[in-house]
């Protein structure tokens, strides 16, 4: 082994929820791992920072040490083609964070766990003939190990690799804007094709974006006219909902590299923080990801069929119709966030 290569048991392309969910378990089971990242922490990230109460529990319980800063969000609002139809207050808050902070945050858990963490960009990966895999970073720093966790996000480097192109990616556009309320608001419309727009209070400020098949940085320009609001700095991101799942027990694809965006609402934290949590799991039991995580690969094919009945014409007549009976939407939505 040459003075550029290390070995370890688990190396983890990504350092986001998700990759640093498995990174954290790990550490605490006492398996040896690399966590790798070509960003330096704290760093931007698009996202309209939503953590869902089924996310927050799951989190509290894994890291109940883990400080991070939120907003509560208490009501919400139900907007069809522009007219507000129901606002309802959840039996359990919504927790909006900062992705900035919140990332930053779990990545510093693991630091204060003496983790080990390498500021560099994946290059590509071998398949050794005594089972293990070499990685080679930009940098030319190679690891050997026995599991390689992809976290690396909707344009992942290793599912590139492992199973070529991808095409789940739906886009997602935003900005930031002055402070209104402390309520969340979502339309949805048939303008919007497989998708909706929102707005997510922050402190200090709001978000507002949406995201379609046939989303753009014009549409979302023209979308901004109509409603009255000024264009600040428009942000794009690409979210993946179509599940690609990795032939090889020692390859996991997780969070947005393995496409757990949820189908239907585009929420991506619950997914990467289940997801990574399962890696560990298969990892330190030496059991295929494909158990730990079935739960999960059994609700994204259930996903499917909901959305695509939910953004039908269809669809959106039934909405409006349930939309009257503001208990029927309020237990609607308590059941899929909880």
């Amino acid at each position: 082994m040459n003075a550029k290569t290390k070995e370890t048991t688990v190396v983890i392309i990504g350092a986001g929820p998700a990759g640093s969910t498995c990174a954290n378990l790990l550490k605490e089971a006492g398996v040896a791992c690399v966590l790798v990242d070509f960003q330096q922490f704290p760093r931007e990230k698009v996202c309209g920072g939503g953590l869902t109460p089924k996310a927050w529990h799951l989190l509290d319980n894994l890291m109940p040490d883990l400080n991070y800063n939120y907003l509560p969000v208490t009501r919400l609002r139900l907007i069809i083609d522009r007219k507000i139809v129901a606002e309802i207050e959840p039996a359990e808050e919504l927790r909006n964070v900062n992705r900035r902070e919140f990332d930053n945050a779990l990545l510093q858990h693991y630091l204060q766990m003496d983790g080990e963490f390498v500021q560099d960009a994946f290059s590509h990966f071998e398949e050794q003939e005594d089972g293990k895999i070499l990685i080679t970073l930009r940098s030319g720093l190679q690891i050997v190990c026995r599991y390689l966790v992809a976290a690396d996000g909707a344009n992942s480097r290793v599912r590139k690799q492992l199973s070529g192109p991808y095409h789940g990616n739906y886009q997602f556009l935003e900005q930031k804007v002055e402070k209104r309320d402390d309520v969340l608001d979502g339309e949805i419309s048939a303008r919007y094709d497989h998708g909706y727009y929102y707005r997510f209070p922050h402190q200090g400020y709001d978000v507002v974006g949406y995201g379609a098949k046939d989303a753009s940085t014009e549409g979302f320009r023209k979308l901004l006219a109509e409603l009255g609001i000024a264009e600040t700095k428009i942000r794009g991101a690409n979210i993946p909902v179509e599940v690609v799942e990795s032939q090889h027990d020692h390859i996991l694809l997780i969070g947005d590299a393995g496409g757990f965006a949820n189908k239907l609402t585009y929420e991506g934290l619950y997914y990467a923080i289940v997801t990574g949590r399962n890696a560990s799991q298969a990892i330190i039991k030496g059991i295929p990801f494909s158990e730990t995580n079935h739960d999960i690969f059994r609700r994204k094919r259930r996903e499917k069929w909901i959305t695509k009945l939910f953004y039908s014409p269809i669809g959106l007549w039934i909405t409006k119709i349930c939309s009257r009976n503001r208990s029927l939407v309020k237990w609607l939505f308590d059941k899929g966030v909880r």
